[in-house]
This record gives C-alpha cells, sequence and structure tokens, in this order.
C-alpha cells in the first residue's frame, strides 16, 4: 500500500500553492488534456526518481476527509497538524460558506529534497494537486514546533492552511461552468496567502507592483515572481487583505459568484466590488503605506 502511494506521488506534477510554476501552467493553461499531460511529465519524474524514497515507510492516520501520511519520527506533530487542519477547516468556511469536501491526502516531508523530486524543481515548500487529490507539505525544525516557537509553528500551519484553501478554493467552482484557469492565479494566491495568514499581522514592506494584468496566467506569475524587487505573493496577499477590509470577507464568495454568473472573473469582479482591477491597482496598496 505505501509503495503503491509512493508509486503515485512521483505522478504528481500539478503545483498551486506554494508555486511550482512549469507544472501550473500546463494545468491551466495549455490545450493539451490533463491526463496527457500528466503521462508526459510522470515519466520524466519517475525515470529520475530516487528508488530509496519508494521504500520510505509512512504512518497513515486519517481525520475527517483528510488521509495523513507522515514518517515515523512525524508522530509528535499530529496534534498540531490536526488542530491546523481544524482551523482551515472553519476559516475556509467562513470564506468560502459550506463547500462540500471529499477524500484528499496530506502527505508530510521532512527532506526538502525528496518533495523537490516529485516537481523536479528546487526551493519547493509544499504543493496541491487537485488532479490526486494530495498536498504535500515540507516542515523543519520540529522540535521547535513542538515548542510551539513563533516562527517555526507559524510557517508550518501557515503551508497547511495556504494549500488547505486550494483545495477547497477547487471544490468550491467544481460544479460551475467557469474553469479555475478563468480565475487568474493572483486571486486563488492571495486568497490562500490570506487565509494562510490568519491572526497573524503581515506588516507591508516596499515591493515593486506588477499589473494585476500581467498576473492572470501561471505563466505570467512565473515571469512576474522573477522580477526584481516583486513580490507577488505578498501582492496578492494586500490585494485580496483590502478587499475583505473594505467590503468584509463575504466579499471573495461574491467575486466566485458573480465570475460564475457572468462568465469573466473581470466582469464579475466589478459587479461585486463597485470597482476595477484598474482601481484596485491604483488603490489597494494606500492603506498600507
Amino acid at each position: 500500500m505505501i509503495l503503491a502511494l509512493l508509486t503515485v506521488l512521483l505522478l504528481v506534477t500539478f503545483v498551486e500553492g506554494v508555486f511550482t510554476e512549469k507544472t501550473y501552467v500546463k494545468e491551466t493553461n495549455k490545450d493539451l488534456p490533463l491526463s496527457q499531460s500528466v503521462k508526459s511529465d510522470a515519466t520524466s519524474n519517475l525515470e529520475s526518481s530516487n528508488d530509496n524514497l519508494l521504500n520510505d515507510e509512512r504512518q497513515k492516520e486519517k481525520y475527517h476527509h483528510i488521509s495523513i501520511y507522515y514518517p515515523d519520527d512525524f508522530k509528535e506533530l499530529m496534534p498540531i497538524t490536526k488542530e491546523t487542519l481544524d482551523w482551515a477547516r472553519v476559516k475556509n468556511k467562513q470564506v468560502f460558506g459550506n463547500v462540500e469536501t471529499e477524500p484528499v491526502q496530506l502527505v508530510m516531508f521532512e527532506n526538502k529534497d525528496n518533495l523537490s523530486k516529485f516537481t523536479a524543481l528546487d526551493d519547493v515548500s509544499g504543493f496541491y494537486s487537485d488532479f490526486w487529490k494530495l498536498i504535500a507539505i515540507h516542515y523543519t525544525n520540529k522540535d521547535w514546533i513542538l515548542e510551539r516557537r513563533e516562527t517555526p509553528l507559524y510557517f508550518f500551519q501557515k503551508a497547511i492552511l495556504h494549500e488547505y484553501t486550494h483545495y477547497i478554493f477547487r471544490r468550491k467552482i467544481e460544479d460551475s461552468d467557469i474553469r479555475v484557469s478563468d480565475y487568474p492565479v493572483w486571486f486563488q494566491e492571495g486568497v490562500a496567502e490570506y487565509i494562510g495568514n490568519d491572526g497573524t499581522e503581515v506588516y507591508y514592506s516596499e515591493f515593486q507592483l506588477v499589473p494585476f494584468a500581467q498576473l492572470f496566467s501561471g505563466e505570467q506569475w512565473s515571469k512576474g515572481r522573477q522580477k526584481d524587487g516583486s513580490d507577488v505573493y505578498k501582492q496578492s496577499y494586500f490585494a485580496i487583505k483590502y478587499l475583505t477590509d473594505t467590503y468584509d470577507e463575504i466579499i471573495i464568495k461574491d467575486i466566485i459568484r458573480k465570475t460564475e454568473q457572468n462568465g469573466d472573473f473581470e466582469t464579475g469582479f466589478t459587479e461585486a466590488t463597485g470597482i476595477t482591477l484598474h482601481d484596485l491597482e491604483n488603490n489597494f496598496l494606500n492603506s498600507y503605506k
């Protein structure tokens, strides 16, 4: 069973949370059928897989609709993990309303290199694959997390909150005619960052603004991240924070509803908020400077 699970994990190539942009583009912006995209990248990943990883023994524990897979020495962190998952479920319900869930796997990695093997990209902290209904999280400083030291606990919990939000967002929109690629990446990531930072005060620091029109697709997001002085995650967070401060958290659900009604995000956004994306771009940072 464990061998089968980890073999499946090596096929995971669709990244949404803490971004691996190349595979995100495949899911959201290519006309290639999803199954073909999986087969294409999965073959590459399997060829370069680590045999030791396939033999990595993991324990499994089910919590609500979530199957959690973890190495033996992670077990002490399970109470905090469950606490954070409860937090994620409650906060997502506040933001999105009642959303029907389905089984999802949560896999914990202490070795960041092993996690990176699944994406063939470096510096991956976590991801969510909707195709496989799988969240993967990298964690560090286990003892400090257990001691509830502020910074390591924050990053551990934020990763879970962020990636779980991507999972719920997809459940929220899956029965509509609007595809995930019809929602700009800045909006998806902004909402995930907003929930990921729930209860945390995020301080403003200067960054180079990237126009929202240039942060719609996965490819644009990737380019935006590489621009000197930019911080597209923080920019997207502050944009969503501005909207929730101005209109309350219901605005997120209203934007989704209006987008579904109109079949277009920009039109739905304006109907829900009364402002244009250009207005948002001009105004959202003023309240943080």
